[in-house]
């Protein structure tokens, strides 16, 4: 197995780690007032968006095992990088949202999604 960059493990390992957070959730083993703002309680709502979430979250782990060439990568090398940077931007929103939560366990989300948000930005910018 090819051996995965520091941006690349550090990004693949907290993309697992929510994937496990959503999926958790998903089977009700973590409360759904956590994500969300906890402003979601109508349960078929929060069951679209937290698959939404889940399926946003395997797409960039695919971006990044292509990234790494733990995959192939079926995209020309500048469409990903575009890709990541994209995610970039998202994370680096998210972490803004996250700090302006109402909830500790959201605000403490604010830095998983500012070094995640800092990793796929390197990632873009560098060559495989």
């Amino acid at each position: 197995m090819k051996k995965i960059n520091v941006f690349g493990r550090i990004a693949l390992g907290i993309v697992i780690a929510y994937v496990l957070f959503h999926v958790l959730i998903l089977l009700q083993f973590i409360p759904s007032n956590v994500v969300w703002g906890g402003k979601i309680i109508e349960p078929k709502t929060m069951l679209v968006l937290e698959w939404v979430a889940l399926l946003v979250l395997l797409f960039l782990g695919s971006l990044i095992l292509m990234k790494t060439k733990v995959i192939p990568n079926k995209w020309q090398e500048k469409t990903l990088n575009r890709w990541l940077l994209v995610f970039s931007v998202y994370f680096l929103l998210n972490t803004l949202g996250n700090l302006l939560a109402e909830s500790i366990f959201e605000k403490a989300q604010a830095l998983l999604t500012l070094i995640l948000a800092l990793s796929l930005f390197k990632m873009s910018k560098r060559n495989p």
